[in-house]
């Protein structure tokens, strides 16, 4: 009897309605996961650059800093009312090529979005196998999951896509600032480069982001985002700031801090330029040698831990061994 009950049921699981709606169930899987893809996998580097260059063009004349909208509504119970919070979340989002006028808000809508997915599937699915719309063995494995288990599913599941997007910045920020900082000391001496051959500041940084535009487009996309903003008229001072900021490391805001003291008590610009590219190569060899000095611990560490347990057990078994053959 059993044996026939199977069958059926793998019978009706391989049914053409069944099929079907295995078919339909994975082309929306593969819809899912090619929107997912398309806005957040893809490298948006190349998009900014883009944008860079049609504003270098003279085509978006707009570089004004416009304040952003407080929100209204039923928005204010989704995104914070602080403007410094919100403030904090477009800059980190401005940091991975993220801007614009509603980043915020999108940012919260997605975040609430996929916070609401996973208990509508769960809810959906539980309600399609007492319906008995789903094949045998869908509607058999729902229907004897223990409600407990499908509810922690759902917690599970709210809070990986409410605290996901949140710990998906963090990495993206992180790994857009390993890549500046791999990539800012080469900047740095082509700028020095430029300089000592007879380029201004202005025309070296110009020069050097579009030369990296393809081996580091992130410090391109800083360098000659700086270049529009001092010539749309605003001071260097603060855009070389801004833009460290925006990268995110210390090479950078020292970077900038160099720069303003050169020009402002007026001492050589290729000196500075060149003194400071010598530190930063300086640091850049003090920082392998750490990275070098930190193998032996972290190797140690994971020798003990694989080594410990084959000496214990070479240790111990024959006294094991030996209690076991006298008790």
């Amino acid at each position: 009897m059993s044996s026939f009950l199977t069958t059926e049921r793998i019978q009706n699981a391989f049914s053409s309605d069944s099929l079907m709606l295995y078919a339909a169930g994975f082309a929306g899987l593969l819809l899912v996961l090619g929107l997912f893809g398309l806005l957040f996998s893809r490298d948006r580097t190349a998009d900014r650059m883009r944008a860079v260059a049609l504003e270098l063009n003279g085509n978006a004349p707009d570089l004004s800093k416009k304040d952003e909208v407080a929100p209204k509504g039923w928005k204010k119970a989704l995104i914070p009312e602080d403007p410094s919070e919100r403030a904090q979340i477009r800059f980190q989002l401005a940091k991975v090529g993220f801007d614009g006028p509603r980043v915020v808000e999108v940012f919260f809508l997605l975040r609430l979005l996929l916070a609401f997915l996973p208990p509508l599937l769960v809810f959906g699915a539980v309600g399609l196998a007492r319906a008995e719309m789903l094949p045998g063995l869908w509607s058999d494995t729902i229907n004897t999951t223990p409600p407990i288990a499908l509810l922690q599913v759902v917690a599970l599941g709210t809070a990986i896509g409410f605290y996901g997007p949140g710990y998906w910045l963090k990495a993206r920020i992180k790994a857009r600032q390993e890549k500046i900082r791999a990539a800012f000391p080469n900047a740095l001496d082509l700028v020095q480069i430029s300089v000592e051959a007879g380029l201004g500041f202005d025309a070296a940084i110009t020069r050097v982001g579009n030369e990296l535009g393809r081996v580091a487009p992130e410090v391109a996309y800083e360098f000659l985002l700086l270049q529009l903003e001092i010539q749309a008229g605003r001071d260097r001072e603060g855009a070389l700031f801004d833009m460290a900021d925006r990268m995110g490391i210390d090479e950078a805001k020292s970077f900038a801090l160099v720069i303003t003291q050169s020009l402002q008590f007026g001492t050589s610009l290729t000196h500075a330029l060149k003194s400071y590219a010598i530190e930063m190569r300086t640091l850049r060899e003090l920082a392998a040698q750490e990275k070098a000095n930190r193998l032996p611990v972290q190797m140690s560490g994971v020798m003990s831990v694989l080594m410990l347990p084959a000496l214990f057990l070479i240790t111990l078994t024959p006294i094991i061994i030996r209690y076991m053959a006298i008790f």
